[in-house]
């Protein structure tokens, strides 16, 4: 499940669980995932969160390749931090 809608925690959970009555295959979603929190909530129910743009506009807003770098290392860090807490 991916895009930029917004859904709430309650319908993101509840369509994780219907998936996984169809398949043992894990799930993973991307909802607009922009920050450590919503991550965390997204990581409550589904096997995988997957952030893509919020880590192409660390890319797109930094002032050089160098920035670039450190900005997606600092996302990806508070992101993952975010979900291993949540669990």
């Amino acid at each position: 499940m991916t895009g930029a809608c917004s859904s709430t925690e309650q319908q993101i959970s509840k369509a994780v669980k219907d998936l996984k009555t169809h398949t043992s295959l894990p799930i993973c979603v991307g909802f607009g995932i922009r920050t450590p929190e919503q991550a965390a909530s997204i990581a409550k129910s589904a096997d995988g969160v997957v952030v893509g743009s919020a880590l192409v506009k660390q890319i797109e807003t930094a002032s050089c390749p160098d920035q670039a770098i450190k900005n997606v290392q600092s996302l990806c860090y508070e992101l993952a931090k975010s979900v291993k807490q949540a669990r």
